[in-house]
C-alpha cells in the first residue's frame, strides 16, 4: 500500500509543476463488504472497492480542489484543478497549509477484520438474537471497511495510513410501530457482539409494543448512546472555528465560558482504537487528543491551518477535507472521533431517580431554527418509553424534543459508566465514543 503514498506524491509534483505554490494531495482505496437484511431474511451481500485521489491546490490565494475518479487520467486532470485555480477568484480566508518535518504513528489495526470471508455469519446470529426476544421482523446492514491512505503535501506531509472497522445495524419490529434500534462499531473484530446486538433491538421492541401518543410538556430524558451521538453531529461540527466566524455557531465568543454541565467533559480524539481512528488530518498533521470542553468550559474551537492563523493560535490537527469549491474556506475544521467522558451511573439508576420522563432509543431530523443561539429540534425513533415515578410504564408515540442545545448540553447531571462506539449513515456521524446520559427538564411537542 506504499503505492497510495507514491501516488499522492506524483500529484502534488504535478500539481507544483503546474503552478501550484500549495498542494495537498489524498490518494485513497476503500475496499467494502456489505450484507443487507430485511424480513429477517438476507436479502443482499455486496463486495466493491473505490479508488480516489482527492487533490487541494493554491496558487496565491487562489484555491481550488477536486475529487480525482479517472486514475488513468491524474496528470491531466492534476494540470487542470491547477490552471482552474490560477482563474479562480481569490480567497479572503486562505492561510496557507501546515508545514515542517511531522512524525507519524505507524498504521496498527486488526487485520483479522479482512479475514472476515463469510460476514453473513455475524448477520444471521443478529437475527437470531432478535427473534429470540419477540422480534417479529429484522432488518439492518453489516458493512466491513478496509480503508488505506497516502498522503503528500508540498508542506512535506509524506504518510501512510490504514485503517479496519465493522458497523452492524439492527432494527427490529414487534409490531408495525415498535422498534428498537442497536448497534455495533468496533475496529476490533472479537468486539463485534452481533448476538447481544439482536438481542437488545429485539428488547426495546418489545418494550416499545402498543405506544400511545405522547405528552407535550417539560420531561426528564434518559438517551441512550444512538440518540447522543445523532445530536452531537450538530454539536462538533459548531466547534469549527470557521463555523465560528460565519456566525453559525452557538459556541461564538465563549472560549472560557460554560456551555455544558459541570458533568461533561468533550474531546476529539481520533489517536483511541475506533472506527476513525487516524494519523493525520487531511493537511498531513498528526493527529491527537484535544480536549474541547473541560467540566463543562469551552476551551478551543477546532482548527485547520487556516483558521489557526487568523484565530492567532495553533492548529489543532483537525483539518477536513477541501471542499470542492473556491468560495469556501479550504480544509473547513471538523472533528474526527468525539469522546463524551463516561459518568459513573448505571442506566437503571438514572431511570429510577426520574419523576415523570422518557427513555429514548434513537432520534433522526435534527433540525436548527437558529445556528447562532442554538435553537434546534429533533425527532425520537424507535423505542419511545415512558418513564414514570422511577420506571418505565409503558411506549410513547408522536413526539418531538424542541430546546436549546446548548441548554441541553447544560441540562445533563448523569452519565454512565459504560460507553458505546456509535456510526449510522450521515445521522449518527462521525463516529463516537459516549455514554448514556440524563436530561433534566426537555421541552417535549408533538410531531406531525
Amino acid at each position: 500500500m506504499s503505492a497510495l503514498k507514491g501516488t499522492a506524491q506524483q500529484v502534488m509534483e504535478i500539481a507544483l509543476k503546474a503552478g501550484a505554490d500549495d498542494a495537498v494531495a489524498e490518494a485513497i482505496e476503500t475496499d467494502i463488504k456489505q450484507v443487507r437484511f430485511s424480513n429477517s431474511q438476507i436479502d443482499a451481500v455486496n463486495a466493491w472497492t473505490e479508488r480516489n485521489v482527492i487533490l487541494f491546490v493554491a496558487v496565491g490565494n487562489r484555491v481550488m480542489s477536486s475529487d480525482l475518479r479517472e486514475l488513468d487520467k491524474l496528470g491531466p486532470l492534476t494540470e487542470q484543478v491547477v490552471s482552474l485555480a490560477k482563474r479562480a477568484p481569490p480567497s479572503k480566508t486562505y492561510g496557507g497549509i501546515a508545514s515542517g518535518k511531522f512524525k507519524y504513528a505507524k498504521p496498527k489495526f486488526d487485520k483479522r477484520i479482512l479475514s472476515l470471508d463469510d460476514p453473513s455469519e455475524p448477520v444471521l446470529e443478529a437475527i437470531a438474537g432478535a427473534e429470540a426476544e419477540g422480534a417479529v421482523n429484522v432488518g439492518g446492514t453489516l458493512f466491513v471497511r478496509h480503508i488505506s491512505t497516502g498522503i503528500a503535501s508540498s508542506g512535506g506531509a509524506l504518510a501512510f495510513d490504514e485503517n479496519a472497522s465493522l458497523d452492524l445495524s439492527v432494527r427490529a419490529f414487534s409490531q408495525p410501530e415498535a422498534s428498537g434500534h442497536t448497534l455495533s462499531c468496533t475496529s476490533c473484530l472479537s468486539a463485534l457482539k452481533p448476538r447481544e446486538t439482536g438481542q437488545r433491538a429485539g428488547q426495546l421492541a418489545s418494550r416499545a409494543k402498543n405506544p400511545v401518543q405522547g405528552e407535550q410538556g417539560k420531561f426528564d430524558l434518559v438517551i441512550e448512546p444512538m440518540c447522543l451521538t445523532e445530536l452531537i453531529n450538530t454539536t462538533s461540527n459548531m466547534m469549527s472555528a470557521m463555523l465560528v466566524e460565519i456566525g453559525s455557531s452557538m459556541y461564538a465568543k465563549k472560549i472560557g465560558k460554560p456551555v455544558a454541565s459541570k458533568h461533561v467533559t468533550f474531546v476529539d480524539d481520533p489517536t483511541i482504537e475506533s472506527m476513525s481512528r487516524q494519523n493525520f488530518d487531511h493537511e498531513g498533521v498528526p493527529t491527537r487528543r484535544n480536549v474541547v470542553i473541560k467540566d463543562g468550559i469551552l476551551k478551543t474551537y477546532l482548527h485547520s491551518t487556516s483558521t489557526a492563523k487568523r484565530f492567532k493560535t495553533k492548529t489543532t490537527a483537525n483539518a477536513g477535507f477541501p471542499i470542492p469549491t473556491p468560495f469556501a474556506m479550504p480544509n473547513q475544521p471538523m472533528a474526527f472521533h468525539p469522546v463524551v467522558v463516561p459518568g459513573g451511573w448505571k442506566v437503571d439508576e438514572m431511570i429510577s431517580d426520574v419523576k415523570k420522563g422518557l427513555y429514548i432509543n434513537n432520534a433522526w431530523y435534527t433540525r436548527y431554527q437558529n445556528y447562532s443561539t442554538g435553537e434546534f429540534s429533533t425527532i425520537p425513533r424507535d423505542a419511545i418509553l415512558r418513564i414514570e415515578n422511577g420506571e418505565i410504564v409503558g411506549a410513547a408515540k408522536n413526539v418531538r424534543v424542541s430546546d436549546n442545545m446548548l441548554n441541553l448540553w447544560k441540562s445533563i447531571d448523569a452519565l454512565s459508566k459504560n460507553t458505546e462506539e456509535i456510526y449510522w449513515w450521515d445521522e449518527a456521524a462521525p463516529p463516537s465514543t459516549v455514554p448514556t446520559v440524563r436530561i433534566r427538564q426537555m421541552s417535549i411537542t408533538r410531531s406531525s
